[in-house]
């Protein structure tokens, strides 16, 4: 059991300490936490000497009282009741605590130091005695009026000063924004009481010089985490780091307990923390403050030092040209029974579309559906074209709106095919002249974000260019020098305001370096190797049909030649020799004819046909062919022969074996 006690310098203070009747007989004990010492009160004792500052007296029935006289400062702490429990072991003292006391001791007239800086913000909690959390609270500057908070567990301003009175935790809350050098000065923190005030007076220097960053912008997506840099003086290293969330009156209050989880603190370099919130949600966004903590008996300040504009998006929409895609709104429970608008383009500004409304019959192409109950508008698009590419806003009224980016992948993929070492140009069509880009990234997100090689404003890198056709509406991407490692899924993008139009490309580089032509010797060259290694292999394979047509050509012309050319010459000289002389003998006949019947040169007469199994005297011609004579044969021809002399001609055509 723990108790709470506040108290004042000066006062005495009583505390009761409740046991179980079969303690009754059993020494009592009251012990400081850390400190000591022990103040023991015998069971044969009924009470201490009054002249002690701790005073213990039991009842020897139900419970024993401690008494703690002219409190100071020094004496809040944490305290323990308990009683001694008898063991075995004589030697060995067993204590049972029944009771925690933490005592806060108050000071009616404390002062504390606390520095903030000029444009910035300082954010001041007082304590007071939780007996007095239902007393008005008040801020006194200097020697000027009191400024009595009249309204409790609400903001008050009075000027640039906002307050705030916690009755249930009986907390003076003070927040300072745009201070400037007029704000230093001491303020009275104070509640009031019946014969006097209780105050603590927090004496506020407004430094005129930091070396702060300046205000910042972030953006988050639903579900991700987002991290925030703070700045915070080093003298105040030792201290606790804090970031807080303005709210609709830009007053930066403090981050409840329950979203404290969400929120981790880690120190980066001297002077400089980061603070990282995860699982973003829509709630999240807006204008957060972030500084050095520091805590005192009687008050906690803040000084906030660096401001961050966070923006909230949702998760950004692919969808394929020709498909559908849904876009999630979620919203805040007490909007569930308001109108949600869908927009594209911030909703209610001068050049917003509106998309449907949640109390609007569905349109061609266009649906939705507002489940109340799981706080969700969600809208349909279907059959998607390039120009549904864009920013939509999930509006209720114009105090809650959040955006995502549709992102249209177009129907059509490119693919391309190329070799280790080679290039290849990726030709893209595009829809406006906008800003164009090529990237690489299985994911589209990552991709835009993280891994963009060229673009309309960066046309080379390194191995990557791009040029235009524009009034073919093509852009082209060429890549030159390429390696195995540039094989995978690349993207051409065309954007304008947040809108993304993407055409999908795959790439496979095929092929291995210059070196390689030893392992294609044992893989590829299967194919091709038997084009080249195949010259020494295929010399004693293929050449077996080729080699046999080449080597043949020279082994064969050696060898066929030596049958072909051997007997097709001896028979074509055979026969040849053979005619000839048949002719001769012809031809000597014809002479002593004529001259036996004295019939004269100059008197054509007719030859004989002389019976010789069919066969005539021919006109033999042998001419020599291109090729070797060794592909050449004899041809005839049936002429007769009508001149006084034979004219043989020897004529050799390709051998047609």
């Amino acid at each position: 059991m723990t108790v709470i006690q506040d108290e004042y310098v000066g006062q005495t203070i009583t505390f009761h300490c409740e046991y179980d009747d079969k303690f009754k007989s059993h020494t009592k004990v009251f012990y400081r936490l850390k400190e000591g010492p022990v103040h023991v009160l015998n069971s044969s004792q009924s009470s201490q000497s009054s002249e002690e500052k701790i005073i213990l007296s039991d009842s020897h029935e139900d419970q024993f009282t401690v008494t703690i006289r002219d409190i100071s400062a020094d004496d809040g702490g944490v305290y323990l009741c308990g009683v001694e429990r008898y063991g075995s072991d004589p030697s060995i003292t067993h204590i049972s605590f029944i009771k925690e006391i933490q005592l806060n001791v108050y000071s009616r007239n404390a002062s504390v130091q606390v520095q903030a800086y000029s444009s910035k913000s300082v954010f001041i909690t007082c304590k007071f005695p939780q007996e007095f959390r239902r007393n008005k609270k008040f801020i006194q500057k200097d020697s000027s009026q009191k400024i009595i908070v009249d309204e409790q567990n609400q903001w008050v301003r009075h000027d640039k000063v906002h307050m705030y009175d916690d009755s249930s935790e009986g907390l003076l809350k003070v927040f300072i924004s745009d201070l400037t050098a007029a704000d230093e000065g001491t303020y009275r923190c104070g509640v009031n009481i019946t014969d006097d005030d209780l105050f603590t007076d927090v004496k506020l220097t407004v430094n005129q010089v930091d070396h702060f960053r300046a205000s910042s912008k972030a953006s988050a997506v639903i579900g991700e985490s987002v991290k925030l840099t703070c700045d915070f003086p080093e003298k105040h290293g030792e201290t606790f780091k804090h970031i807080c969330r303005e709210n609709e009156q830009k007053i930066c209050e403090n981050i409840s307990s329950s979203e404290q989880k969400r929120f981790e603190f880690s120190v980066s370099s001297a002077g400089v923390f980061t603070a990282i919130i995860s699982n973003v949600s829509e709630r999240d966004a807006g204008v957060y403050w972030c500084g050095a903590e520091t805590r005192d008996t009687h008050l906690t300040s803040v000084s906030l030092t660096n401001q961050h504009q966070l923006t909230v998006t949702m998760p950004p929409v692919v969808g394929r040209e020709g498909d559908s895609s849904e876009i999630k709104c979620p919203y805040n429970a007490k909007h569930s029974r308001e109108v949600k608008h869908l927009c594209k383009g911030k909703c209610f500004t001068k050049d917003a579309q509106n998309i449907i409304r949640s109390n609007e019959v569905n349109k061609p192409r266009i649906s939705a559906k507002d489940e109340t109950e799981l706080n969700l508008f969600t809208v349909t698009l279907s059959e998607l074209r390039a120009e549904d590419a864009g920013i939509y806003w999930c509006a209720v009224r114009d105090e809650f709106n959040l955006h995502t980016e549709l992102m249209i992948v177009m129907k059509d993929a490119v693919t391309r095919e190329a070799s280790v070492g080679g290039s290849v140009s990726i030709s893209c069509q595009f829809f406006r002249n906008h800003m164009r880009f090529f990237c690489r990234g299985d994911q589209l997100n990552i991709c835009v974000r993280d891994g963009v090689r060229v673009s309309s404003n960066k046309r080379t890198n390194g191995r990557f260019s791009v040029t235009d056709e524009t009034s073919a509406g093509v852009f082209t991407v060429n890549i030159t020098d390429l390696t195995e490692e540039d094989s995978g899924k690349y993207w051409c993008a065309e954007e304008s305001s947040g809108s993304f139009i993407f055409t999908e490309v795959h790439l496979r580089v095929i092929g291995e370096t210059t070196s390689s032509y030893t392992e294609r010797e044992t893989s590829q060259d299967k194919e091709k190797s038997e084009t080249t290694s195949s010259y020494t292999e295929r010399e004693t394979s293929q050449d077996k049909e080729k080699s046999e047509t080449t080597t043949s050509d020279t082994e064969r012309e050696k060898s066929q030649d030596k049958e072909k050319s051997g007997s097709s010459m001896i028979v074509a000289v055979s026969v040849g020799l053979i005619l000839l002389a048949v002719c001769l003998v012809l031809v000597l006949l014809k002479i002593k004819y004529n001259r036996k019947h004295g019939i004269g040169s100059s008197t054509p007469a007719q030859l004989p046909i002389i019976p010789s199994d069919g066969l005539l005297c021919t006109s033999v011609s042998f001419q020599k062919h291109e090729e070797s004579l060794s592909d050449a044969a004899l041809a005839f021809s049936n002429e007769e022969i009508h001149s006084d002399y034979t004219t043989v001609i020897y004529h050799i055509v390709p051998n047609s074996f």
